[in-house]
């Protein structure tokens, strides 16, 4: 469960820009300031009326902040339709009427965000085709591994960390890919390093010399490259 706004309203299965978001009914309950049980009476009552809006998930967890003697908890996941449905079948006291707000504002927030994220990805890849297409027009690399050589050396300048680390500290699954999983500004700076890598290997450049390159600029000069 990832927060994708930081504001404990909406989340996302993981980073990636193709989750969907969603809320759940023990952030209902606590926004809402209603009994938990409540909540999930509701969900179970509306059970077949919910699963036309969508598939939602259920699981048992541990919530221990929630409750003090460490009990499983019910949560279930609400897609932005289904925790519409549900808060609409609350009674509109202050805290509801603040929590439809804020829920409202929060759905449609995060929904530009991983769109903003979809387009700036999508604007990537011709310089994502251009880099391979530089690679192989380079009569100096000849390595049949150099894109992913390459790849890695360019996240290494652009993030700060490799692609292995990167998996890592993102959470990204080994069969997803990791530029579904990057920040527009992470995309933003991938994209600079690439343009850049770009005009070194149009020039024949090799990748020892390219890689070098990369090393003797300071922070001033990439921000340059632009």
């Amino acid at each position: 469960m990832y927060d994708l706004l930081n504001t404990g309203l909406v989340f996302t299965q993981s980073e990636s820009e193709k989750e969907e978001p969603y809320t759940t009914n023990v952030t209902i309950a606590k926004y809402a300031e209603i009994k938990m049980r409540a909540i999930n009476q509701l969900i179970k009552k509306y059970k077949t009326q919910l699963s036309r809006l969508g598939n939602s998930s259920f699981q048992m967890t541990k919530l221990n902040q929630d409750n003090k003697v460490g009990r499983p908890v019910e949560v279930y996941s609400l897609n932005e339709q289904q925790s519409i449905f549900i808060i609409t079948l609350l009674k509109n006291t202050k805290p509801v009427v603040k929590f439809k707000r804020n829920l409202a504002s929060a759905f449609v927030e995060a929904k530009n965000l991983l769109n903003t994220r979809q387009i700036t990805h999508a604007n990537s890849k011709p310089i994502t085709k251009t880099l391979g297409q530089a690679i192989q027009d380079n009569p100096n690399i000849t390595n049949k591994f150099a894109y992913s050589t390459f790849n890695k050396l360019i996240y290494k300048h652009a993030l700060g960390i490799n692609t292995n680390q990167l998996r890592k500290t993102k959470g990204i699954p080994k069969h997803d890919v990791i530029s579904d999983y990057l920040t527009v500004d992470e995309q933003q700076e991938l994209n600079k390093i690439k343009n850049l890598v770009i005009s070194l290997l149009n020039i024949n450049l090799d990748y020892q010399t390219i890689k070098q390159t990369l090393e003797n600029l300071t922070s001033n000069q990439l921000q340059g490259s632009k």
